[in-house]
């Protein structure tokens, strides 16, 4: 019996078994299938519909042809990976130095960790992951260079971004500007420049980027003596009193807590003034009780880490229509929100 061209691809696709478990992807499924369609409407009706016997080898080899398209496309289908839905789980991505990830040994023997690390308990796993991609010793300069572009490309629409520096931004020009410095064979950028340009790469991503402040060091300073970091130089003075210690705040005396502010201002984006909310609870506990958390200025030890983390909760919790709360863990809800003098909306973002 014989049949025509458009029968037998009928016949073909109907007797081609269906992967029950193919994993679809639509935009190659959609390509594959114009092409062939195209092509078969290229062709005159009367070819199409004329039956094929074993005098017309050429319409043979056409259907042949035909039917092997088919099959490829049905390959197609089951081999594409699949594509991600909105349903996906969000991550958040911790961006910073050796104050956010740190895998050292302190001075005391005890491993260094920095606060990245902690912060994965105050979240739900199964709502959120937590990707600490920072990198120990490095500046907004080097990070954006170095890490950045690797970074980049596995941040997805709806994660979240923490992005923090300031801490070994000394040989980084200074200020906010578009200016350039020529050390060598590098053009360097200003600090406000890197955090600026990390922060928009991430937004264009559909990410929601939130600026932290430098993270407060334990470096300390009294009318009447002098310290090492958080340790007196000398015997303390008869007349010594606790309430004089006061901590740093911020690197630079304080030029790169101002000048996050900037960019979050310039760009719309919130804004968690970390130096100062760490100042204020590290002069609260006292110098002594800080110097324990802390291997030297920077580096904290794990229970210094975790007030760390638990501060930076508390900031992110305090944000209007915070979108961390319905990711947090038992133990993230039981954190009480920070004062809002310590963020900075900029309600004006996309975020």
């Amino acid at each position: 019996m014989s049949r025509s061209l458009s029968q037998t691809i009928g016949l073909f696709q109907a007797k081609t078994p269906a992967r029950g478990n193919a994993r679809k992807n639509p935009r190659r499924i959609a390509s594959s299938s114009i092409a062939v369609i195209a092509w078969l409407r290229s062709l005159p009706t009367s070819l199409l519909h004329a039956p094929i016997s074993p005098m017309k080898p050429h319409l043979l080899c056409l259907a042949s042809a035909i039917a092997f398209s088919t099959f490829a496309l049905l390959h197609a289908r089951a081999q594409d990976a699949p594509v991600a839905t909105s349903g996906a789980t969000p991550s958040i991505f911790v961006c910073g130095d050796s104050t956010s990830k740190n895998n050292g040994k302190g001075k005391s023997g005890e491993p260094m960790v920095g606060w990245g690390t902690p912060i994965v308990d105050f979240f739900d796993a199964t709502k959120v992951t937590i990707k600490n991609v920072g990198h120990a010793g490095r500046s907004s300069q080097t990070y954006y260079d170095g890490d950045w572009p690797k970074v980049l490309p596995q941040i997805n629409s709806g994660d979240y971004v923490l992005l923090v520096f300031g801490i070994n931004d000394g040989g980084t020009p200074p200020g906010l500007g578009d200016e350039t410095v020529v050390k060598g064979t590098q053009t360097l950028h200003t600090y406000g420049w890197y955090m600026a340009k990390m922060a928009s790469d991430a937004t264009a991503k559909g990410a929601h980027v939130y600026l932290l402040t430098v993270t407060t060091r334990n470096i300390w300073s009294n009318p009447k003596l002098k310290y090492v970091d958080g340790t007196p130089a000398g015997p303390l003075p008869s007349d010594y009193d606790p309430k004089d210690d006061k901590i740093e705040r911020g690197t630079a005396s304080g030029k790169f807590t101002q000048w996050t502010k900037d960019v979050g201002a310039k760009l719309n984006l919130p804004v968690l003034d970390l130096t100062n909310l760490l100042a204020d609870k590290y002069e609260a506990i006292g110098r002594e009780e800080v110097n324990k958390l802390y291997s030297d200025h920077n580096h904290t030890y794990a229970d210094g880490a975790k007030i760390v983390a638990a501060s930076i909760v508390s900031g992110l919790k305090a944000f209007p229509d915070s979108p961390f709360i319905p990711l947090l863990s038992t133990e993230g809800r039981a954190i009480v929100p920070a004062d809002p003098k310590y963020i900075l909306p900029n309600t004006g973002a996309a975020n």
